[in-house]
C-alpha cells in the first residue's frame, strides 16, 4: 500500500473539544473542502446511521500481486498523456484500489484515509441498491415490470402515478426535478434539506424524502427519456420495504452486504425520519467496496458463492436507452455508446464493455470484465458534480485496463 500526504482535513474536529473554527455543523458538511473530506469519513458522527452487518461469512480474500503503476502512462478523455500518479493528484483521489483477476494490483491511500476507514459512497448506493432490487426479482418479491403504486399507493398523485419500477432503476421517469447539488433552490436542494445537510428551511426540514415524493410534479411520458434524479432511488427503497416489509438497511444487509464476505461491516445514513439514504448514504470501506466490484466483474458471484443472479449482471451490460442517454446533459461522463441501466453508467465498445457506479465528489466504482479489472475509488473533489474529471477519470481507467492486459 501506499500513501499519501496528509491534507487539510486533519485541520477539522481536533482537539479536546476542538475550536469553534474547527467545528462542523450537521447542516453544512459541505461549506469547504477541507469539511467535505473530513465528513465523508465521519459520516456517523455528523448523521443519523443504521447498521448493514456483513454476517458470518469468510472475508473474501484480496490476495496481493502489486505492480509499480506510478509512472504508467494513461490518456484522459481529451487524448493528453497523464501517469497514474498524476491522475490521483488531478482527481482529488482520497484512495484507489485497482483489482485485477481477483489481485491487489495497487492500493493508493492518502490523508487520513486507510483502506479500511469507512467512506461516503455517494450515488454508488444506488448501484446497490439496484443489486438488492435485483435479487428480490429473482425471489419473486419485486416485479420492475409493475407499476410503483402497485407497492406505494400514496404516490398516486404524484410524478410516480403511472411509472413502472423500471423506470425508477433506468432514471427514465417524468418528473419535474432539478439534480444541482450546489443550487439550494432546486428540489434537489429539497431532498438534501430533508437528509439534513444543509440549513433548513421550514419547520419540516429535516424530515421525510417519501412525504416529499408524494408532492412531486410529472413532467412528460415516462419511459421516453433519461433524467438522473437522485429522489427516484429513494422511491425505490420505499418500493422495497412495502414488497419485503422489510426496512432498507436490512435489505442491504440481508440481500447483499452479508453474502460478500465484506471484512467489516458498513453502515447507511437516515433521513430526517429515519428512512435509508439510498440515494447516496452508504458507508465502507475502500477494500470492501473492491469486494463488491470484484463479485461484480465474475458475473454476481465470489469465491463460489452466487451473490446477486448472473441474468442481473447480463442485464447491466446490454445497457440501456442510448437514444434516451445521449439526449441527456449526463451523457458527457461517458463517449459514445454509454446508456444508464439499473443505477449503472454502462458503455458498450467494440471489444469490451465497462460499467460504473458513480457519485459525487468523484466517488467511482469501474468494472471491465474483459479485462477482469474493478477499480474502486474515493476522493473528495472541489465541487459535487464535475463531469469533465469524471470522464478523465474514465478514460484514464479503460487506458489502464489496457495496459494491465
Amino acid at each position: 500500500m501506499t500513501t499519501g500526504p496528509g491534507d487539510e482535513a486533519g485541520s477539522v474536529m481536533t482537539g479536546f473539544p476542538p475550536p469553534l473554527g474547527q467545528r462542523v455543523s450537521p447542516d453544512a458538511v459541505y461549506s469547504s473542502p477541507p469539511v467535505t473530506r473530513w465528513f465523508m469519513q465521519h459520516v456517523r458522527e455528523v448523521e443519523r446511521t443504521a447498521d448493514v452487518p456483513s454476517g458470518r461469512l469468510p472475508v473474501t480474500r484480496l490476495p496481493r500481486a502489486t505492480k509499480p503503476l506510478g509512472d504508467v502512462v494513461l490518456k484522459d478523455a481529451d487524448g493528453f498523456r497523464l501517469t497514474f500518479d498524476e491522475l490521483l493528484e488531478r482527481t482529488s483521489t482520497d484512495g484507489m484500489l485497482v483489482v485485477q483477476r481477483g489481485h491487489v494490483v495497487a492500493e493508493h491511500c492518502r490523508g487520513t484515509l486507510t483502506p479500511t476507514t469507512p467512506h461516503l459512497y455517494h450515488s454508488i448506493t444506488k448501484s446497490l441498491a439496484a443489486c438488492v432490487a435485483a435479487n428480490l426479482t429473482e425471489g419473486g418479491l419485486l416485479d420492475p415490470s409493475a407499476p410503483v403504486t402497485a407497492y406505494v399507493p400514496e404516490l398516486a398523485s404524484s410524478a410516480y402515478a403511472g411509472a413502472l419500477v423500471r423506470h425508477l432503476l433506468d432514471m427514465t421517469v417524468a418528473i419535474r426535478y432539478t439534480e444541482d447539488h450546489e443550487d439550494d433552490d432546486t428540489e434537489d436542494g429539497r431532498l438534501d434539506r430533508l437528509c439534513g445537510v444543509k440549513p433548513s428551511r421550514a419547520p419540516d426540514e429535516p424530515g421525510s424524502a417519501y412525504d416529499f415524493a408524494t408532492t412531486t410534479v410529472k413532467d412528460g411520458d415516462h419511459g421516453e427519456r433519461f433524467h438522473y434524479v437522485s429522489l427516484n432511488t429513494m422511491v425505490l427503497g420505499w418500493v422495497m420495504e412495502r414488497a419485503t416489509g422489510v426496512s432498507a438497511p436490512r435489505l442491504l444487509s440481508e440481500e447483499l452486504w452479508s453474502r460478500l464476505g465484506a471484512e467489516d461491516d458498513a453502515y447507511v445514513a437516515l433521513d430526517g425520519v429515519g428512512s435509508a439514504q439510498l440515494d447516496g448514504g452508504f458507508c465502507s470501506s475502500l477494500r470492501d467496496l473492491a469486494r463488491f466490484g470484484r463479485m461484480l466483474v465474475e458475473g454476481g458471484s465470489i469465491e463460489g458463492r452466487q451473490v446477486v443472479p448472473t441474468w442481473f449482471v447480463e442485464q447491466v451490460r446490454e445497457g440501456g436507452d442510448a437514444a434516451a442517454f445521449s439526449a441527456s446533459p449526463d451523457s458527457a461522463v461517458l463517449s459514445s455508446g454509454g446508456s444508464y441501466r439499473d443505477c449503472f453508467w454502462v458503455c458498450r465498445r467494440a471489444d469490451h464493455t465497462t460499467f460504473m457506479g458513480l457519485g459525487m465528489y468523484g466517488q467511482m466504482l469501474y468494472v471491465n470484465q474483459e479485462a477482469g479489472l474493478v477499480v474502486a475509488k474515493f476522493s473528495s473533489q472541489l465541487r459535487p458534480a464535475e463531469e469533465t474529471l469524471w470522464a478523465h477519470t474514465f478514460h484514464a481507467l479503460e487506458s489502464l485496463a489496457e495496459v494491465l492486459a
